[in-house]
This record gives C-alpha cells, sequence and structure tokens, in this order.
C-alpha cells in the first residue's frame, strides 16, 4: 500500500519549477554570452573576467568586461559604475581580472541592447599594463600573438581559430557516429616504425641504479608513435569501421610553417573495401561534411577572420566542388616532364613541396586533387599491391597553399603476399602480430590519415601551421 501511495504521489504532485536561467547555470559561473542568451533583467548575477578599456567620466566609470563566451570583442558587456560606490575603481588597469556584482538592464545607447550596472566590484588580479604584450584597442597580428604562446588566447583572434578548432573537433565525432563507425584509442607508444622514415622518438633508455648500466624500460627499444594505423587495423577487423583521434610526434628537423613535432592525427580505417575509389569517395565525403558543418556553425568565427584579411580561400572549393580530379603517378610524372622547371623529373622520384605545388596550381589550376598508385618502392610495406606487380593502391590528396593534406591506401591482406614482403625487409619477426591478422583471417581494409592541424588550416585560410595548435612544438622549440 505504501508504495502505491508514494507512485500515485509522485505521478500527480506538480513541484514547483526553478527558473530556466538558475536550473541552467547553477553549476557553473556565469557567462557574458549567457546573459545575453538568458537576459536575466534586474536579477543580480555574478560575472568574472578581464578588462578591455576603461573610460571615465563625470559621475560613473565605463567597464568593457571580456571573459572569452563571445567571439567578437564588440560584443563584450560594457558595465556602468558610478564613482560614489565604487572608491577602488582607480586601482583598475587594461587587462586586470575583476569579479563583479550587479544587475542587466536595457540601455538608452543606440548601439548596445544592454547594460551591466555593478552593485560590487572586487579586484581579482592586476595586470602589469605597461609591459602586458597585447595593448588596448590594438590589432595583433598571428605573428606577434605567437610571441606569447601562453596568453594568446586571451586574444580574439586566437580564440575565433580555436573556436573554428573546437567545432571541426566535435565534427569529426559527430559525422563517425551518425555513420556507425567505433572510436578507437590506439597507443602512443610502440616499437613499430609505421611509416618506413625514421623520424621518431625513442623512449631513452634509463641507468640501473644496481648495475650502473643503461638499460631499456620496455624489453625492447620503444618509439612515440608516428600513426596508430598499424593498430587501428586490429580495431577495423574486429569492429568493420573505425576510426582514432590522437596526437602523433614525427622528428622532423624542419622549420617549414607545415611541419610539427607533435601534432592531433585523424586515422580512419574500414573494413570490406577492395577498391580505390570507394576509400576516395569516402574521404571526399568526410570532408564535405565536416567542411560544412564547421562552415555553418562557426559564421562568425569567420568573419572575425575576415576583418583581420584572414580569407578562406579555397572552402568553397571543400563545399561545393563536384568532384576532385584523379590522376595517377605516371600521370603527374609526365606533366612534370613538359615543364620547364621539372623536364629531368626521373622515374620512381618522390614528389617535392614545389612538385606539388606546379601541379595543383600550374597544371589542375588551383584545384585540390588526388595522386593515386605510387611505385611501390616509394611507399610503406603494408599498402596493397597493385596488378601490375609494380604500384600500390594508394592516395596522397594535394590541396592549395598547402600540398600534401593526406595520404591513404588500400591494405595487403593476403597472407602469402604479405609475408613475402616482410621477410624481404627482413621485419616479419617485429610485426608477427600484424602478420597474425591476415593469417587468422583478416579481412581487407583500407584508410587514410588526415592531420587536423593541416586540415584547419585548408579550412580557414591561415598558412602558418603553428597558429592553429595551442603550444606548438617543433624543431629547436619546446616552450611551456
Amino acid at each position: 500500500m505504501l508504495h502505491c501511495f508514494l507512485f500515485r504521489h509522485l505521478r500527480y504532485s506538480t513541484p514547483k519549477p526553478l527558473s530556466s536561467f538558475r536550473r541552467t547555470h547553477s553549476l557553473y559561473p556565469l557567462t557574458i554570452r549567457e546573459i545575453f542568451e538568458q537576459k536575466p533583467l534586474n536579477q543580480s548575477v555574478n560575472l568574472i573576467g578581464y578588462l578591455l578599456n576603461i573610460r571615465k567620466q563625470k559621475t560613473h566609470y565605463f567597464l568593457d568586461l571580456f571573459d572569452g563566451s563571445l567571439t567578437n570583442n564588440r560584443k563584450h558587456l560594457q558595465v556602468v559604475a558610478p564613482l560614489n560606490f565604487h572608491p577602488n575603481l582607480p586601482r583598475l588597469t587594461y587587462g586586470c581580472s575583476v569579479n563583479i556584482q550587479g544587475k542587466l538592464i536595457p540601455s538608452d545607447h543606440p548601439k548596445q541592447e544592454y547594460e551591466f550596472i555593478a552593485e560590487q566590484i572586487n579586484l581579482i588580479n592586476s595586470c602589469d599594463a605597461s609591459n602586458y604584450p597585447f595593448k588596448p584597442k590594438s590589432n595583433e597580428t598571428l605573428v606577434t600573438l605567437r610571441q606569447d604562446e601562453h596568453l594568446r588566447l586571451r586574444s580574439t583572434l586566437s580564440q575565433a581559430i580555436f573556436r573554428l578548432r573546437s567545432q571541426l573537433m566535435y565534427s569529426i565525432h559527430e559525422y563517425f557516429q551518425e555513420q556507425n563507425f567505433i572510436q578507437i584509442q590506439t597507443p602512443c607508444l610502440t616499437r613499430n616504425d609505421c611509416e618506413g622514415g625514421g623520424e621518431t622518438f625513442r623512449i631513452q633508455p634509463y641507468r640501473s641504479r644496481v648495475t650502473e648500466k643503461e638499460k631499456e624500460y620496455f624489453n625492447t627499444q620503444v618509439y612515440l608513435t608516428v600513426s596508430g594505423q598499424l593498430h587501428l587495423e586490429t580495431a577495423a577487423n574486429g569492429f568493420g569501421r573505425v576510426y582514432t583521434l590522437n596526437p602523433t610526434f614525427r622528428a622532423d628537423k624542419n622549420f617549414s610553417r607545415f611541419h610539427l613535432a607533435e601534432f592531433w592525427m585523424l586515422e580512419v580505417e574500414v573494413a570490406g573495401l577492395t577498391q580505390l575509389d570507394k576509400l576516395l569517395d569516402i574521404y571526399v565525403h568526410l570532408l564535405r561534411t565536416v567542411a560544412g558543418q564547421v562552415h555553418k556553425k562557426c559564421s562568425e568565427e569567420y568573419k572575425h577572420l575576415l576583418k583581420h584579411n584572414i580569407q578562406p580561400k579555397y572552402l568553397e572549393q571543400l563545399l561545393n566542388q563536384t568532384d576532385f580530379p584523379r590522376i595517377t603517378y605516371q600521370q603527374a610524372t609526365e606533366y612534370l616532364r613538359k615543364s620547364a622547371d621539372f623536364h629531368q623529373f626521373s622515374d620512381n622520384d618522390d614528389f617535392t613541396r614545389a612538385h606539388e605545388h606546379y601541379l595543383c596550381h600550374t597544371v589542375m589550376n588551383n584545384q585540390a586533387f588526388f595522386i593515386v598508385n605510387y611505385p611501390k618502392k616509394l611507399k610503406p610495406f603494408y599498402m596493397l599491391v597493385n596488378d601490375d606487380e609494380s604500384t600500390v593502391a594508394n592516395f596522397d590528396f594535394i590541396f592549395p597553399s598547402i600540398g600534401e593534406l593526406s595520404g591513404g591506401s588500400l591494405r595487403e591482406y593476403r597472407y602469402e603476399q604479405f609475408k613475402l614482403c616482410l621477410d624481404e625487409l627482413d621485419i616479419t619477426r617485429d610485426l608477427q602480430w600484424y602478420l597474425d591478422l591476415r593469417r587468422f583471417g583478416g579481412l581487407p581494409t583500407g584508410g587514410f590519415g588526415l592531420g587536423i592541424e593541416r586540415f584547419l588550416m585548408a579550412l580557414t585560410g591561415i598558412d602558418n601551421v603553428r597558429d592553429v595548435i595551442l603550444f606548438p612544438r617543433y624543431y629547436q622549440h619546446c616552450d611551456a
């Protein structure tokens, strides 16, 4: 009987609801963005943030409060503070952090809808304004912001870029969830150099306290991963469709604007693929869908980039081009040999950035395009050998202003052929586990890798990879 009573009571009772404003924001400190969205007029609320500007008039101070929740610094919150209520106002400077309690009211000013009447202002931390690298009303550039990596996210320009990055990450996960993929976390420590280029960071041996000799921490030499692909293939043989989004590490001794020692890589692996064109179709569908979502969700961020003369020149191409040209490695070499600059291009040579630039801008008329079917001697051991026995079923995607944006291939799934290949390279012992995928009924798979930072460069028109990652690590540079 007691249970029946409680059930009826819970079913028909109507508890008094909390206001939507309090219910939504009781867990977190309130932001200026939420103030503008919720409009809690004449309610006493608390805000924290930085002061972008301080203007003194006869009876009031006008403070521009900014907390990073909005893209455009013109959408800061104007705080009105009567002089006689706030004797500590003269201590406030540009860049200092404050806690302000007050009420939102409609504004009489034609250029702003609301203003915030301060009831109490507490200084959290003062700012050494004379040495602060970002000055009031100055127009910072990406180059100047790069000099102060630890502070640049207080700039609305950097904030716009990293909001775009956040949306890019979210849209990638959303895409794969909708396509029924399983996310896998592949290891960052590995004994294998997946790409075969040797540009790896080795885990340093330690010195034994007992014998005073150097000793490997693991039972073999171990490196920071350059790719999670080999491990991801094991997951594809279990789930069919898998992806990973992890940091990867490459020891390039390179100062170029395209290279990082630590960066984020999206890697995708799909079981059941036996045709390269199908893999390319999947890649294009991913690119267009994700680029479309970022463009749709980040209109304010794109406007802010345009104000700083940063233009996504090739975004429309990603969104609207009906198809991306697909040429073979052999066709690409023929184009190069017809040119004045590269007529001596040799068979089975790899393409440099200069070659890619020429092909993209001169031959393809500034269109992104695919190069497929490279000579097998140029590519890693795991790629599927074509019927001609001399090329592999792979692709590179070449993008204007960047060069190679992605690479991928079908994987060699035939056990006997693959074992012969590993034996020839004398790496069968190290990769026995990888060979076992074929030995025990492995499926044909195909996949690709897409660098997040380069993808973001393609989406925004930003021309230096160091501006799209919070703390860039590259040759001779690892600050903070």
